[in-house]
């Protein structure tokens, strides 16, 4: 896996647990998901996309446009899209 693949990947991980989609239940969801919402748009957040050689605010437009349709998509649908959408914008 090379780096900007594994940088992709966290952001996903960010924003799948920023939107309360987890795989599993768990009382600390909540406290992860405060915690990756307070991440998008933070400074690490913003390292983590330049190593990821993303636009922040690209970033941010999919978390947005996402998290309007989340009560009808699965993880599996948004960890899907998210992929999908890095791979034709940034071409993998």
């Amino acid at each position: 896996m090379n780096e900007q693949k594994l940088f992709i990947a966290v952001l996903v991980q960010g924003m799948t647990d920023a939107l309360n989609m987890f795989r599993w239940s768990s009382r600390l969801n909540s406290k992860y998901q405060i915690e990756a919402e307070e991440w998008i748009g933070s400074k690490d957040f913003k390292i983590v996309c330049s190593f990821a050689q993303c636009e922040p605010s690209e970033i941010i437009k999919m978390y947005k446009d996402i998290s309007k349709h989340k009560h009808y998509l699965t993880l599996e649908d948004i960890r899907y899209l998210l992929n999908e959408t890095f791979n034709r914008r940034f071409v993998l």
